[in-house]
């Protein structure tokens, strides 16, 4: 049932255009929830529910996903598509911006999942910091941007907002202690970080300035 159902949302998404994740970046998402087996789960961008969908079933039985998206359209088909899956898992759906509402969470996560604005990847993971328990795992799509992140290539002028915050995202996630990251050059980049806890050196500071 659960192959049929991805199928299926696979094929609504390539008919309605529709982004959703890459195939190459499924398998990493997939084995990184395996791995973890989470039992609390924060997705920043819903959009149909496709990545809930694949985590919710690596999850731990009546887990909870909180998923926050800006589409309120989109959101109800996730709803619908997920209500088919018979899963266990709890899938709860906040509409609004990711900015405000992070902020407005209680409680902690051991998995994250961020696949929404591009150009707000660092100040998610700065309003995330106090929710996030010891350990969890943090996995980030579109962290290389069609190449341009990590390439020698300069981004047209449109897009060099979105590739310097994506390389101050990879910096944070790389070069300070409270992250372990691997990142996977497959589909447009995905990068997946555990979270050590609070460090003296190198820590972020959620205020700091990204700009």
């Amino acid at each position: 049932m659960r192959q049929e159902l991805l199928e299926k949302m696979k094929e609504f998404a390539l008919l309605h255009n529709v982004p959703i994740l890459r195939e190459p970046s499924t398998v990493v998402l997939t084995e990184a929830a395996h791995s973890k087996c989470p039992t609390r789960v924060l997705e920043i961008g819903t959009a149909i529910g496709y990545s809930s969908l694949l985590i919710a079933s690596e999850m731990q039985p009546h887990g909870q996903i909180i998923s926050i998206d800006i589409d309120e359209e989109r959101q109800k088909i996730a709803r619908q598509f997920f209500t088919q899956s018979e899963l266990t898992v709890t899938l709860e759906l906040l509409l609004g911006d990711a900015n405000a509402l992070i902020g407005g969470l209680t409680g902690c996560f051991d998995f994250v999942f961020i696949d929404a604005a591009k150009g707000q990847y660092v100040n998610y993971l700065k309003a995330l910091l106090p929710h996030l328990e010891t350990g969890a795992v943090i996995v980030a799509d579109n962290v290389l941007f069609r190449g341009w992140v990590k390439g020698g290539v300069k981004p047209p002028r449109r897009y060099r907002t979105i590739v310097k915050r994506l390389r101050e995202y990879l910096a944070i996630v790389n070069g300070t202690d409270q992250f372990q990251t691997k990142l996977y050059d497959v589909g447009d980049g995905v990068a997946v970080s555990r979270y050590l806890g609070s460090a003296q050196k190198g820590a972020v500071r959620q205020g700091d300035d990204n700009e």
